[in-house]
């Protein structure tokens, strides 16, 4: 750790990291080992990464002091083989690993589906894949209110894999699309392999430049599909199952009819309840579930 971070005042160097991610205000990196370092910031910043070195920067635009606080990470349970595997996804699935492979038909991917489908796992998940590969990557979203400054996309033809989620979140400003032109420019003519995530068609993204319309236009659009109220149940089964929780159709349909709809919701209830029932020592059921949700209800009110 004490190697990674070199200066902690005008910015922080890191030359050891193959994977760099910064999402949901969290920066992080790993290194050819599969260490992964941690890094807080006491100020907000962007990322430029001149001759090869990459610089985490504090940003001009904006001097308040602003620690970021780590709560995400490459989870150990995140990946592509992990995913909800059922008849609305397998083709899905299929394709989308068949584009990590270095002889895939195109450098540029455009992930999209509704609220809630799991892109935001799939874009970890497919990190994650790059980083066992041995693959540089750079994963971000641009939901992030932190990203402040569009210098944050330039010299990322460095990297072998890009992932950007939430492109429909692309401020409207032409200095934002130019760059994002570019970037996307040079998956077409370079190595870099892009994904991009969005709620919204490219087509339905309305962007400024022309030039950034006809560029996306060569993305190949990959739609993460709806899965079935059986499948979602399904999901919850096979999420619990990997932490070693067997619960019964009851408890189940009662998360299902009383929570969220959103697959992904349901998955992070799975993770919230696993870690509130070791708190409490008890198992998972109904009972625990509804006090977890009054608990979880009346802290939002507060």
């Amino acid at each position: 750790m004490g190697q990674a971070l070199h200066r902690l005042d005008n910015c922080i160097i890191c030359n050891y990291f193959d994977a760099i991610c910064y999402r949901n205000s969290c920066l992080f990196g790993m290194d050819s080992d599969g260490w992964c370092y941690l890094l807080y910031i006491s100020k907000s910043f962007h990322i430029l990464e001149p001759r090869r070195q990459t610089y985490f920067q504090e940003n001009p635009m904006n001097q308040n002091q602003d620690q970021l606080s780590l709560n995400i990470g490459l989870d150990d349970y995140v990946s592509l083989d992990k995913f909800i595997h059922c008849n609305s996804t397998q083709d899905f699935l299929s394709y989308l690993k068949s584009t990590i492979s270095d002889d895939s038909i195109s450098n540029l991917y455009f992930i999209w589906g509704g609220q809630g489908v799991g892109k935001s796992y799939l874009m970890q998940a497919l990190n994650r894949e790059f980083i066992t590969l041995g693959k540089k990557t750079f994963h971000m979203s641009l939901r992030d209110n932190r990203i402040t400054s569009h210098e944050v996309f330039q010299n990322l033809e460095s990297m072998d894999v890009v992932l950007i989620e939430n492109i429909d979140n692309l401020q409207k400003h032409e200095d934002w699309e130019s760059e994002i032109f570019k970037l996307l420019n040079s998956a077409l003519t370079g190595q870099t392999k892009i994904y991009l995530s969005s709620r919204l068609v490219a087509k339905d993204l309305g962007v400024l430049l022309k030039d950034l319309e006809s560029r996306l236009s060569y993305c190949t659009a990959v739609e993460v599909p709806e899965i079935t109220q059986e499948e979602k149940i399904e999901a919850l089964k096979q999420s619990s199952l990997r932490k070693g929780i067997t619960l019964d159709i009851k408890t189940i349909q009662y998360i299902v009819n009383n929570t969220s709809r959103s697959l992904s919701d349901l998955l992070q209830l799975m993770n919230d309840m696993d870690s509130f029932s070791l708190k409490k020592k008890k198992k998972v059921s109904p009972a625990l579930i509804r006090e977890f949700l009054q608990l979880k209800a009346s802290s939002s009110h507060k």
